[in-house]
């Protein structure tokens, strides 16, 4: 083995849970500080079908004051809907009103904007409670009619927020997440059990149980749990304590660059204290 070959396989490795994407912006940063990655899915999304209750909400002839998205996953599905429907998100008919967009965070925005979709707004806090925060803040919410755009498996405090801020909160399936999909398991275990395993990257809270069950199936959780987990935000920094991992660094924004910084500085940490093994 050559000695490029011998630093190669040295290099700490990276789990990102997420599917391998040649345009992965996140695994080229990590790529470019030195790191191996080992991109592996934890969680796998299914789009509404065309024609289906996504495209019936968005072209919803009352029309919406606020589309509301919470991933790139549903703001591309949104999107896509809106594409299909031909319409503006405001309904047809003759209706009065102007449809505004609002993103969860940066990466999110981007999405919409990646499909023409101007964003009116990205909260402060890129969880559900700071879109809810904002609108309230910005005078809009109270008798507002907002669409939620999100995941079948998302969390209700959003909408309940929004709710009992006066608005008339319509939610909708924009894609269906599978935790844990089976053909995972075997690269999951191959980078878990890779003694240059430094971190763990998730985005998501189902990624995180999606993670979590893998593991524990190949009875592999001990290494999740002496691994540092690098999560891009609040409410997945909440999942990953309410499945008691304990070694979780919160980036300090939900971007690529934010997370890789994360991953440098645990890296450099003291190690997370391992649990003790149920191996016997």
């Amino acid at each position: 083995m050559s000695a490029a070959d011998m630093a190669t396989r040295a290099a700490p490795l990276v789990l990102v849970t997420r599917p391998p994407d040649a345009a992965d912006r996140l695994v080229a940063l990590l790529q470019a500080r030195g790191y191996r990655v080992a991109a592996v899915p934890t969680v796998e999304t299914r789009p509404s079908p065309p024609g289906g209750p996504l495209d019936h909400a968005i072209a919803d002839p009352d029309g919406w004051d606020w589309i509301v998205v919470t991933s790139a996953t549903g703001a591309r599905a949104a999107g896509e809907a809106l594409t299909r429907t031909g319409t503006a998100g405001g309904g047809r008919g003759g209706t009065a009103r102007t449809t505004r967009w609002a993103a969860v965070g940066p990466a999110t925005a981007g999405a919409l904007q990646a499909l023409g979709i101007p964003v009116d707004l990205v909260p402060r806090e890129s969880t559900g409670a700071g879109i809810a925060s904002d609108l309230v803040a910005s005078g809009t919410a109270r008798h507002a009619r907002i669409l939620l755009a999100r995941a079948d498996a998302a969390a209700g405090d959003l909408p309940a927020a929004l709710r009992a801020a006066g608005a008339d909160v319509h939610e909708v399936v924009a894609y269906h997440t599978v935790e844990a999909p089976p053909e995972s398991a075997a690269p999951l275990d191959a980078a878990l059990v890779d003694g240059t395993l430094a971190a763990i990257v998730v985005a998501s809270g189902s990624a995180v149980r999606g993670l979590v069950r893998l593991a524990t199936a190949a009875g592999l959780l001990h290494r999740v749990l002496a691994t540092p987990l690098i999560a891009i935000g609040p409410s997945t920094s909440a999942a990953a304590r309410d499945l008691r991992i304990a070694g979780v660094v919160q980036a300090v924004a939900p971007t690529p660059e934010a997370l890789v910084a994360a991953v440098d500085a645990s890296v450099l940490a003291p190690p997370v204290a391992p649990a003790p093994s149920r191996r016997p």
